[in-house]
């Protein structure tokens, strides 16, 4: 296998989180969440939203869920289950979204020939549901009216249409011709890239799809997650680099360019107590948190871990991991906690049970990628 199919990999698996019967009831900067329509938020700031999943141990090393929950983490640990369902044969949902003021959450629930949209309220708990057809993937609109999907043209077809859906269920196609990743931009636009040149992304007008802006970036790129305010984080090139763009004055940078032993790309950076910390990419699926140094990246020992570290946020000089299954076999005790990388103190803040595991964790406030 190709690093880059390794790396694309990874990432896919990463992105992999998790319909129903409602139960009752550090994130990037304030500049980043202002940029993109806020109000008020229903839930404290620094929490996270979660996808449990509970079952029989499966063979490569996770889950065979039979239930799903959608969970509500606080910054201190505490949960409450905003929804539920039971997990039978094709019907599974993942967690593709969350509003950046965190009333809603945005599930995409897989049948066996259709795909169906559910937002779900984070505070009362319910839900209203969209079937989509020919669905790839989909994003809340940030503008609150619905959400943007992009979907197959016809059911052979490889062209991808991006359109808005209300959550009346009326659909508007805004552009033809785009890429199955997208994140959404300031103003009413979504980044995505150009289908026939890979290496043009092209920030579009959510609503006539007129390109606001388009950039040639060095490398093929896929945007992670929004920085700050003007920048993306975007995973660039074979060798899995992150680079920050501003989409609007079309420059880039890179952030990482070197790789440690058995640091094959990486899928995420986080800055804690003025170090930068990176996901990387491992052999096999396996993920593990990774120092940048001067000339290199170093393994960020965590002690007792088991399988996969994955990186979920970053809080002062801590980092905010999730000790996760990898495909080696290794079924670690699935754990939620703050880690001190200069002290390797670890503080549990969620525990889950012995046949239960985390699916895809969001934090509050972090607008994220399709794709991720």
């Amino acid at each position: 296998m190709s690093i880059r199919s390794l790396v694309a990999a990874t990432a896919a698996a990463l992105a992999a989180g998790l319909l129903a019967v409602p139960v009752a009831a550090a994130s990037p900067t304030a500049a980043t969440a202002s940029a993109l329509a806020v109000q008020a938020s229903p839930v404290p700031p620094g929490s996270y939203l979660a996808v449990v999943e509970r079952g029989r141990d499966a063979r490569e090393g996770g889950i065979d869920a039979r239930e799903q929950r959608l969970v509500l983490v606080s910054p201190t640990g505490e949960t409450r289950t905003i929804y539920q369902q039971p997990a039978r044969g094709y019907s599974r949902f993942t967690l593709s979204d969350w509003s950046v003021d965190g009333s809603t959450a945005l599930l995409v629930a897989s049948h066996r020939r259709r795909s169906e949209l559910v937002r779900v309220d984070v505070e009362t708990g319910a839900t209203t549901r969209l079937d989509v057809v020919r669905l790839n993937t989909a994003i809340l609109d940030p503008a609150g009216a619905g959400v943007l999907a992009t979907t197959w043209k016809r059911a052979r077809s490889n062209t991808l249409v991006l359109s808005r859906i209300s959550w009346a269920g009326e659909t508007t196609r805004v552009r033809e011709g785009v890429s199955g990743s997208m994140i959404a931009g300031p103003g009413g636009t979504v980044l995505t890239a150009d289908v026939k040149r890979g290496r043009v992304q092209r920030l579009l007008s959510t609503s006539t799809g007129a390109v606001v802006s388009h950039f040639r970036g060095d490398a093929f790129c896929t945007p992670v997650r929004w920085w700050d305010a003007a920048q993306v984080l975007e995973m660039c090139g074979t060798r899995g680099d992150l680079h920050l763009v501003d989409p609007v004055a079309g420059t880039s940078h890179r952030l990482t360019s070197r790789h440690g032993r058995g640091d094959y790309g990486h899928l995420d950076a986080r800055y804690a107590g003025g170090s930068l910390y990176v996901q990387a990419a491992g052999g096999c699926g396996y993920t593990f948190v990774a120092k940048v140094t001067k000339h290199s990246t170093r393994h960020l020992r965590v002690p007792h871990a088991v399988g996969s570290v994955v990186m979920v946020a970053a809080v002062g000089d801590q980092l905010v991991l999730e000790h996760a299954a990898s495909c080696d076999g290794d079924r670690p005790r699935s754990v939620l906690s703050l880690f001190d990388p200069v002290r390797h103190r670890e503080t549990s803040l969620v525990r889950l049970g012995r046949h239960e595991a985390f699916a895809r964790i969001l934090v509050l406030g972090e607008i994220r990628a399709s794709a991720y």
